[in-house]
């Protein structure tokens, strides 16, 4: 009995064990000035390729992000870069008219290896564009399987580790951060039961690398209006780079 005891708690560990591998989350810091310069001078070689592949998305509280987009005068969010152990590395800073910091959030670094069954959910599902959304809203919204085609070319550009130099960068300048009105970042966290707002890396339709987000529930699953509901709660797009957008000067004090 002792023995068929053991077995059954030997297999559990093995499974839960198994778990932990697929599934992990590393805690993020606020990316550092050092950080930030590293990832203009970064090699993005097949070490960059083989690490950044693992990361499936930077995870923002719902919570901490509507505390931020609520903050009196915040009117643009910045997703700004940075580079550590071979991984791009994300924090969201919040800034008023004149581009002054007025807060920032970091990212939880989630990492896990099955994701893509839940992303390829992505193109089962739609977005609605009623008369209740704002015209700014209907402009950052992106059809789900639109995400799902840049996440996935994203990917596939790690894969073959080509043109990674070119896709992070306008006009041999890397990408320094990505701006977003606050008013969409609202609308997310405003939509009922979020857990985190997933940002995650895709090409757009020029090729280059975007943020894409997307609401999520508290399992990391993507959020969808009501549970048995074909539609997508928030998939949004279209952020701004800098360059060209925004001024790279910024950047330091962000």
């Amino acid at each position: 009995m002792k023995k068929a005891i053991l077995s059954v708690a030997l297999v559990a560990l093995f499974f839960m064990s198994s778990c932990q591998k697929e599934s992990a989350q590393e805690e993020s810091k606020v990316v550092t000035t050092e950080q930030k310069e590293n990832w203009l001078t970064a090699t993005l070689d097949s070490k960059f390729a083989s690490s950044q592949k693992q990361v499936t998305a930077y995870l923002f509280p719902a919570d901490k992000m509507e505390a931020l987009v609520k903050t009196p005068n915040v009117t643009t969010v910045r997703f700004v870069l940075g580079y550590d152990d071979h991984t791009i590395q994300i924090s969201v800073t919040g800034v008023d008219k004149s581009g002054k910091k007025l807060g920032t959030v970091s990212a939880t670094v989630l990492k896990e290896s099955n994701y893509n069954g839940k992303l390829s959910k992505l193109n089962q599902l739609t977005v609605s564009k009623t008369n209740k959304r704002t015209a700014l809203l209907n402009a950052h919204s992106l059809l789900p399987k639109d995400a799902f085609a840049g996440i996935e070319a994203w990917q596939q550009k790690l894969s073959a580790v080509a043109d990674l130099e070119e896709v992070t960068s306008y006009e041999g300048v890397r990408f320094r951060y990505f701006s977003l009105e606050s008013e969409v970042i609202l609308a997310m966290v405003d939509s009922g039961n979020t857990a985190n707002i997933g940002l995650f890396l895709g090409l757009n339709t020029k090729g280059k690398v975007t943020t894409v987000l997307i609401g999520l529930d508290k399992n990391n699953d993507i959020k969808k209006t009501t549970p048995t509901s074909k539609e997508a709660a928030a998939v949004y797009d279209f952020s701004l780079p800098c360059p060209p957008t925004g001024d790279p000067a910024d950047f330091g004090g962000l």
